[in-house]
């Protein structure tokens, strides 16, 4: 299987994770697998290009997931937890990945 085929089978698998969240509790473990499969996604889907605007997004996700949490009712809500731990893991490596290139051309 190569490598992006690997990467967008780990976003499916973590958004397909995510939804079942908000019906299913899937407790630590289903976290820690959701994070596992985000740091898979920042590794190998993210591009230079596209740092900028996934950063942005993770961090408006993040944002509205947490202030809407109450506010959108329990099932929503679960999805959002979910998908904000899966996204926020992807975002983590990402992140970590660009501050080493801005070091590294220095």
């Amino acid at each position: 299987m190569a490598m992006d085929t690997f990467g967008r089978m780990a976003f499916y698998i973590g958004l397909i994770i995510s939804v079942v969240a908000g019906w299913v509790q899937i407790g630590g473990t289903g976290l820690v697998v959701l994070a596992v499969l985000g740091i898979v996604v920042g590794l190998l889907n993210i591009t230079g290009k596209e740092v900028d605007r996934f950063l942005l997004a993770t961090l408006a996700l993040v944002v509205a997931g947490v202030a809407l949490r109450d506010v959108l009712g329990a099932t929503v809500a679960g999805i959002l937890t979910a998908y904000i731990a899966f996204t926020a893991a992807a975002a983590l490596v990402v992140a970590l990945r660009e501050v080493y290139d801005i070091q590294k051309r220095r």
